[in-house]
């Protein structure tokens, strides 16, 4: 397990293999860096350098409540590159993964030489949408971690998925079990008041790939359209029978995206 420590005093662990081309996987909420397992071993292979941190407060990255923000991950991630040496990184992000992206392009575009966005969205939380985060940070507290974990992990996928591959959901309640309570309740949080990030779609000068879940309950279905729109030079896929952890879910659809997205480049 290989580990940095940025300015902020956060530590940093992360997955780092092979030597070409650099990819910088950000995981999704409540999950850890081996969410990526399947397109790890598969760029790897390839011939991709492939790059998977812990985000603060999960997996084997250390948490600072008053550090956890959107904004303040993706600041994190951008000095992480540097103390990695890497000046420029194909960047793919699911969910929350997606949203700390945009951050890192909207301080430090240099950084970024292509965009991977996987169930994920540019705009700030909608009323609704905050309201179901903080009922779910409610929960947590009253209900505890355990309770939070085992409702919670089946909503992540798609009825086919929790059907016919449950081991997707215990790979999910595993990694959830990485991080704590208190973690978990912030991670909501700072998504709740996320920046929106329309606006810093029509910046982006670099190409885009953009999937999304058939079965994404927690992406409103507009947002992998806005961001195809907003962005210029981007294209979005469809991954079918999925939820909201596509590249686990369908792990084959969507490595084929992504490796025919990389061969375009």
């Amino acid at each position: 397990m290989a580990e940095v420590t940025v300015s902020t005093g956060n530590l940093i662990s992360y997955h780092d293999s092979g030597s070409g081309t650099p990819i910088l996987f950000l995981h999704s909420f409540g999950h850890n860096k081996n969410l990526w397992f399947p397109q790890l071993s598969h760029f790897v292979e390839l011939g991709y350098r492939v790059i998977a941190p812990d985000m603060p407060g999960h997996g084997d990255s250390s948490f600072d409540p008053d550090n956890h923000t959107v904004d303040a991950i993706g600041r994190m991630y951008g000095e992480f590159l540097d103390q990695l040496g890497i000046g420029k990184a194909i960047v793919a992000g699911i969910s929350i993964g997606g949203y700390i992206a945009l951050r890192m392009w909207a301080h430090r575009p240099e950084q970024i030489s292509a965009l991977v966005m996987i169930c994920s969205k540019a705009e700030a939380d909608s009323d609704e949408i905050k309201d179901r985060r903080r009922v779910q940070i409610e929960n947590i507290r009253k209900n505890g971690l355990e309770n939070f974990v085992i409702t919670g992990a089946p909503k992540r996928v798609a009825p086919n998925t929790a059907k016919h591959r449950p081991w997707v959901v215990d790979w999910i309640k595993m990694m959830n079990f990485t991080v704590s309570a208190e973690a978990n309740a912030a991670t909501l949080e700072a998504m709740a008041i996320k920046e929106d990030d329309t606006e810093t779609l029509q910046t982006i000068d670099v190409p885009a790939l953009i999937l999304s879940g058939s079965d994404d309950i927690f992406i409103p279905k507009d947002s992998p359209h806005n961001l195809n729109n907003g962005i210029a030079d981007s294209v979005h896929h469809v991954i079918q029978d999925a939820g909201h952890v596509a590249s686990l879910e369908n792990p084959t659809e969507v490595n084929q995206y992504i490796e025919e997205f990389l061969n375009s480049l």
